[in-house]
């Protein structure tokens, strides 16, 4: 008797229809994960851009005073870095406005499969380059800054400074990325099962 109530409770199971996830509510997902896609970009090209501003004010218009040409180049190196990534977010930006949400369910998959490659072959390369441009203005900046210090002193400044660069790309960077692509994979699946509902509704009417 408990091996009949068993297949019958498993065949109860099998027979219950899937759950159908609402459209309207897989739009509304996207259409806010698009947002939060769009504010992070422009978040962090201003970010990026007062971060250039205050580098520029520190070296040519405060009272700081360098005695070394290769200081203020460094300088410039660290004003421009920040300023040309945060172009990089504002031409990400725009690419994310221009997926059109009033196009047809397939060519709205389309257009995000296509920025999700670009953006992350964009990541791939863009990435590194930015650390390491900026880790050789960072070096240009301290012959300077870091030859009236002690053989100590430099190995002290340095020590936190290394330990925040490799922390900022290996854990913040992957933990930032990670989110960016579980977002961007949530709007991939959520018009690919809109999709399928519609193939689905499309075939027992052609027969």
């Amino acid at each position: 008797m408990d091996d009949f109530e068993q297949l019958k409770h498993v065949w109860q199971q099998q027979s219950a229809p899937a759950s159908i996830p609402d459209i309207g509510d897989l739009k509304k997902r996207n259409k806010n994960t698009q947002l939060k896609l769009e504010r992070l970009q422009l978040l962090s090209a201003a970010a990026l851009l007062l971060t250039s501003i205050f580098i520029v004010w520190m070296g040519f218009f405060s009272s700081v005073q360098f005695q070394s040409t290769l200081t203020y180049v460094a300088v410039v190196l660290l004003a421009l870095i920040p300023a040309v990534q945060a172009a990089i977010n504002i031409n990400v930006y725009v690419r994310l406005r221009r997926i059109d949400l009033a196009a047809s369910v397939a060519q709205h998959l389309e257009q995000w499969e296509q920025y999700y490659a670009f953006r992350k072959q964009s990541i791939k390369v863009n990435l590194p380059i930015y650390y390491i441009l900026l880790n050789g203005a960072f070096g240009l900046y301290f012959i300077e800054i870091l030859g009236h210090f002690s053989m100590l002193g430099r190995v002290l400044a340095l020590i936190p400074y290394f330990a925040w660069m490799l922390y900022a790309y290996f854990v913040l960077g992957r933990k930032s990325l990670q989110k960016e692509n579980g977002r961007l994979e949530s709007i991939i699946n959520n018009l690919q099962t809109i999709q399928q509902q519609l193939d689905s509704a499309e075939s027992p009417a052609e027969k």
